[in-house]
């Protein structure tokens, strides 16, 4: 099968892409924009990844891969994290498609319902829909949510599984203002609002549920605010006289 490759990648770095996609029985083509025909693509830097979204094109995001390199990878030692990669192509080449559902759900078990409920009520900037002595639903048709609240009966809460929960905004200013009103709510700071660089660049701030679920509210960097990234990639923090954490 072929696999277009859009991006630039030095020469060792694109001599063991290759022969990984060889290994795993793909015919890799490195394509520019222009030359890209019918069949799967994948970007291997961020300058190609906004291009084939701004010009429509599906493709497979694999430039976080190189963006976020670490002093071992420098060395040319990322084989082991393209053939991850590839195995999950491989998985997702074996499904089977159907039509995706219209909405998002997820129950979440929490100790105090009353105190959950004031927080992510606040988070999510609505009264609850319904709610009830032992779960409370919180419902956003405008972006497909429908959150809902349990009592957790006695169980254990443990946040092993659950990494961490997350709202999206438009800007910079949307996520400082969530620290503001966090503070003035008395919920919990985990980490007060940042730019961050490696990886996807976003505004970030991050908080803590009642019960201690990692929350992010986050957003996305214009293309301006790309452009003043350091050269460190050191996160810039947005709120002055925070600390990081």
């Amino acid at each position: 099968m072929h696999l277009q490759i859009v991006g630039e990648l030095s020469t060792d770095r694109l001599q063991v892409v290759k022969a990984c996609l060889e290994a795993a029985g793909y015919t890799p083509l490195f394509c520019r924009l222009d030359e890209l025909g019918d069949g799967p693509v994948i970007s291997v830097d961020k300058q190609a990844s906004c291009a084939l979204q701004d010009a429509g094109i599906p493709f497979y995001n694999w430039d976080l891969l190189f963006a976020i390199l670490g002093p071992n990878d420098q060395a040319g030692m990322i084989t082991d994290k393209l053939e991850e990669r590839i195995r999950i192509l491989k998985a997702v080449e074996r499904i089977q498609p159907v039509d995706a559902g219209s909405e998002s759900h997820a129950s979440i078990r929490v100790h105090d319902l009353a105190e959950s409920s004031r927080f992510y009520c606040w988070l999510y900037g609505v009264p609850p829909k319904e709610w009830t002595h032992r779960y409370v639903t919180i419902h956003r048709p405008e972006i497909n949510l429908n959150l809902v609240l349990l009592v957790a009966d006695g169980l254990d809460l443990h946040h092993d599984i659950l990494y961490h929960l997350g709202v999206g905004v438009e800007t910079k200013e949307q996520v400082v203002a969530y620290y503001h009103s966090a503070v003035a709510n008395g919920f919990h700071i985990e980490k007060p609002p940042r730019t961050t660089w490696r990886g996807t660049p976003l505004h970030e701030l991050w908080l803590k549920d009642p019960d201690g679920t990692l929350i992010e509210v986050y957003a996305r960097l214009t293309a301006a605010e790309l452009a003043q990234m350091p050269v460190d990639k050191e996160p810039v923090f947005l709120v002055p006289g925070t600390k990081p954490q």
